[in-house]
This record gives structure tokens, C-alpha cells and sequence, in this order.
């Protein structure tokens, strides 16, 4: 029995349904932030030109592309993986409560 996404031809429209239907639904999530208050967009590091700039994109653009690459502090997101390496920052001795060896780490 042959699986019709093993078809080339199948297998591209699928992947554009696919593609459309996220659009769509990432384009009414996005209009839905044009009713929060300023402070709200603010608590997610936005602003309402930002929103109005990712709804200003052509329909089949995704605007949250346009979302995840501006933030109000005028650079890029720094994502990185949730399990990825994390530098360890070295402890540092101070003086302070005298213990056992007289120092604690900071």
C-alpha cells in the first residue's frame, strides 16, 4: 500500500496547507494584541508599532517572524536551546560570616 505522501506532488501540498494554516492562525494571534493595553504589550517587551508593524506584512508572510526578530531595547532576541550549554560562572570567595574556613561563596 502506498502512503500518498510519499508523492512528491502530495507531499509539497501538504507542506503548504500546512505552511497557510500557521499563518493564518499566527496572524489572528497576533491581531488579538491590538486590544491589550500598553503596559501589557510592555510586559512582553512590545509595542504597538511592533504589532502593527508584523500585521502590516503581506498575508502570506508570518508576522511573528517579524515579532521574534524587534524588541523594544533595539536588537535581536538572544534564544537560545533550553537544554543547551550553559557557561558556569566561577564562585567567588568573600569575606563575611566566619566559618569553617573563614570565607563564604558567592
Amino acid at each position: 500500500m502506498t502512503h500518498f505522501a510519499s508523492i512528491p506532488f502530495v507531499a509539497l501540498l501538504g507542506q503548504m496547507a500546512a505552511r497557510a494554516w500557521r499563518v493564518f492562525t499566527n496572524r489572528r494571534h497576533v491581531n488579538e494584541l491590538t486590544h491589550w493595553s500598553d503596559e501589557q504589550l510592555k510586559d512582553i517587551g512590545l509595542t504597538r508599532s511592533d504589532v502593527r508593524r508584523a500585521l502590516a506584512q503581506p498575508f502570506y508572510r508570518d508576522p511573528t517572524s517579524v515579532l521574534s526578530t524587534t524588541t523594544t531595547f533595539g536588537g535581536a532576541f538572544n534564544l537560545s536551546a533550553a537544554n543547551g550549554v550553559v557557561e558556569k560562572q566561577p564562585l567567588i570567595l568573600i569575606e563575611g560570616h566566619k566559618g569553617k574556613s573563614g570565607q563564604i561563596a558567592a
